[in-house]
């Protein structure tokens, strides 16, 4: 409980000092750059016969009764009694408390100045930083004041939602884009020269894929590039000469056992592809696969080839066969017709019908 409690008072204490510093920083009624002058208005009609009295916090800097000076320089105060601050600096800062009476000795309604005095801001000037993909600019400069606030253009437009030192944005995005910011502070306005993105964009680690065509394979170096990203190709880790495009040709057989890769790059970096080797096959006699069922397609067309080969022996020894027979039993009828005249009439039947 006393830790708690400790604890509530010590928030307590940092919300009230908070509030204390914000109410400070609130309350000036003037600001003054350092090294300028300012006068702080009197704000009261003066007349020659009255008693003018300026404080600050504390102390009497100025005190004129009627035409005598007692304290002060008499070109402290212009002529309708405003307070002029030469060359002013930090030490300068605070409240002024003019006090005026007249003739009669009869104070004046015034009131009290709060001035504060702020260094003017630099002339800011933009750094890029190249982060990858993207780039960081900066509204920089050696030193700003406290208190600075930040604008950001891009093209001259105000970019509403940018109020940091800095801003973010994708390199491809942003080609032949001007930016600029401006710094300010409640005495003091400047603004940067425009400025263009110089940061290059990285290339990005490539694919390799291999396409098959009849007896060729096409190897294409696959991954979202930017504009100026450049192209080698590689064999069995070595650069193959004047081959720059995406794609690379090689021929089936030439190319099968061989390792390709391809390498992307610019300016900005280097990325390189895996190692691939083709799977891709010559077309074989005809346009037949290489294998069928994972057997050599010249198993089938010799088996093929071969039946075909015992067809036309099995037609050929039939048609012999065929002819044998035939010339056989013509044999036989002439025979029997030289035996006998009815063996005559019968092979004459046997031909023609008696």
């Amino acid at each position: 409980m006393r830790a708690m409690k400790k604890m509530a008072l010590v928030s307590a204490a940092s919300v009230f000092l908070l509030c204390c510093f914000a109410a400070g920083s609130q309350g000036c009624e003037r600001f003054a750059a350092t090294g300028q002058n300012v006068d702080v208005p009197l704000g009261y009609n003066l007349k020659t016969t009255d008693t003018l009295k300026w404080k600050f916090k504390d102390t009497t800097i100025f005190y004129k009764r009627k035409d005598k000076l007692i304290t002060g320089k008499k070109d402290a105060v212009t002529t309708d009694g405003s307070l002029r601050l030469i060359n002013i600096n930090k030490s300068q800062e605070g409240v002024y408390t003019p006090e005026v009476f007249n003739i009669n000795g009869i104070g004046q309604p015034l009131k009290t100045t709060h001035l504060c005095v702020l260094d003017p801001v630099k002339k800011p000037t933009i750094n890029s930083t190249c982060m990858n993909s993207e780039v960081i600019f900066t509204c920089g400069h050696n030193q700003q004041p406290d208190g600075a606030q930040y604008k950001w253009f891009q093209s001259e437009e105000l970019m509403s939602n940018e109020t940091q030192i800095s801003v973010k944005r994708k390199i491809a995005e942003i080609k032949n884009v001007h930016f600029s910011c401006n710094v300010s502070n409640e005495v003091s306005s400047e603004k940067s020269e425009s400025w263009t993105n110089t940061c290059i964009e990285p290339v990005k680690k490539p694919e390799l894929n291999a396409t098959c065509s009849d007896s060729e394979v096409i190897f294409t170096c696959i991954a979202a590039q930017p504009d100026d990203a450049q192209y080698k190709w590689l064999l069995n880790g070595n650069v193959i000469a004047n081959k720059t495009n995406i794609s690379l040709i090689r021929g089936i057989s030439e190319s099968k056992k061989m390792n390709f890769s391809c390498q992307v790059y610019n300016e900005a970096s280097s990325e390189n592809s895996g190692s691939l080797t083709h799977s891709c096959e010559e077309p074989n006699f005809l346009g037949l696969p290489k294998e069928l069922f994972g057997i050599s397609i010249w198993v089938f067309i010799g088996c093929g080839g071969g039946f075909v080969l015992v067809l036309i022996i099995i037609i050929i020894v039939c048609c012999v066969q065929c002819k044998r027979k035939k010339k056989i039993k013509n044999n036989a009828v002439e025979i029997v017709s030289e035996i006998s005249p009815a063996g005559r009439c019968l092979s004459v039947s046997m031909r023609n019908p008696c």
